[in-house]
């Protein structure tokens, strides 16, 4: 029993290949060279040539926002540090149109405008966007160059070359759609905040005039002017006391020229008692609440100054983002143009005419492999069947 499994068991050599290869030569002859014809039909008659046109793009720079205007008017030189400039804008930029040229709308108005639909048999929209984007479409970004290829497959190699034309047109029709948009919000925004500034403005000027008219046009000049006066005012009743003393002391206190001495010192005294505690709006030398006079007065010059400088700052990034709004110049620069490919680009038919073969012949002999060793099997059980008979007691 032993003897007859590892008859059964006996391995496949390379002799039994050869074998197998002379014995059903007719067969495998013949379903290779079927199968050459058949892929050979497919191939060169029955499938479409494939032929691919290509276009490149890069930005024209012109995709300004918020903060390029506020960049072009102040000093904002270090913005591509904080990834708002430089390579990262340009690969936000082509990541942008790629979106685009991605999107329902780009790629509807292509079938309609091709008419894929009933060219490629295509029941639904849907089925049609698909179609297109897994097998038709070509997109390829270059993030350190900033440059964007674009790529159709198409059986028509004209009508490939058309629609590289066509995605083109509508990516810079769509991406000036978005700019326009985008600087209309940057408008009305600046405008509000110009306005307002407006308003501020003229409520701290009103605010200014108020006050003037109430403590003069240069209140901080004429507490200047009375403080000197004091100043002036105390230097000459210092001397007017030591003159007093001196008055004093030579004369007795009864003499008129020793009571007109005090009387000029009490005068000045009464004159400096009147400036630093007046607060009469009418007298022009005047020292009471000068420190809050002084300090609103200062506080209403800074906000006026505050103010103009918003204003100012406002102006200019106004008036462009009202130049934004209205600008619909091309966005992106073609580097290379779309053309009518020459040569198709696939399918490789003899290549693939060859790879068909090979698998015929392959399936052709591990056809004929299975069916001689399945014969060989069975012939080999029904001769140990016999023996096993033979052998058995009768």
């Amino acid at each position: 029993m032993t003897e007859n499994k590892s008859v059964s068991k006996k391995k496949i050599t390379l002799l039994d290949f050869f074998v197998v290869l002379f014995k059903f030569r007719r067969f495998i002859s013949i379903f290779t060279i079927a199968t050459l014809i058949l892929s050979a039909v497919v191939y060169f008659f029955v499938l479409d040539l494939i032929y691919f046109s290509s276009a490149s793009i890069k930005s024209s720079g012109k995709n300004k926002g918020l903060l390029s205007s506020i960049e072009g008017i102040a000093d904002f030189g270090g913005l591509e540090d904080f990834g708002i400039g430089g390579g990262a804008a340009s690969a936000k930029e082509l990541a942008a149109y790629e979106e685009i040229l991605m999107s329902r709308r780009c790629l509807e108005a292509l079938i309609v405008k091709f008419d894929l639909m009933n060219r490629d048999e295509h029941q639904f929209m849907e089925e049609a966007i698909k179609d297109f984007k897994e097998n038709k479409l070509l997109i390829e970004p270059a993030k350190l160059s900033g440059v964007l290829y674009i790529g159709v497959s198409y059986k028509d190699p004209i009508l490939a070359k058309e629609m590289v034309d066509f995605l083109l047109t509508e990516l810079n029709k769509i991406n000036v759609e978005l700019n326009v948009t985008t600087a209309k919000n940057n408008r009305e925004f600046i405008e509000n905040r110009y306005n307002q500034a407006k308003q501020d403005l003229a409520n701290v000027e009103d605010s200014l005039k108020s006050f003037q008219l109430i403590y003069g046009i240069a209140p901080d000049l004429q507490i200047k002017a009375s403080a000197q006066s004091v100043f002036t005012l105390e230097a000459e009743l210092k001397a007017e006391e030591v003159k007093l003393d001196v008055v004093r002391k030579i004369l007795s206190p009864d003499q008129p020229e020793v009571k007109l001495q005090e009387s000029k010192v009490n005068s000045l005294k009464s004159k400096i008692s009147e400036i630093t505690t007046s607060t009469d709006l009418d007298d022009f030398l005047r020292l009471g609440n000068s420190p809050q006079i002084a300090m609103s007065y200062l506080r209403l010059q800074r906000n006026l100054e505050i103010q103009t400088k918003i204003l100012t700052f406002l102006l200019p990034v106004y008036e462009q983002a009202k130049i934004e709004e209205k600008r619909e110049t091309p966005t992106i620069i073609v580097l290379d143009k779309p053309y009518v490919a020459e040569k198709k680009s696939k399918p490789k038919r003899f290549t693939m005419t060859m790879i068909f073969t090979f698998i015929g012949f392959v399936v052709a002999f591990s056809i004929s492999l299975l069916y001689e060793f399945t014969l060989r099997n069975s012939i080999k059980e029904n001769l140990i069947a016999k023996m096993n008979l033979l052998k058995s007691p009768k």
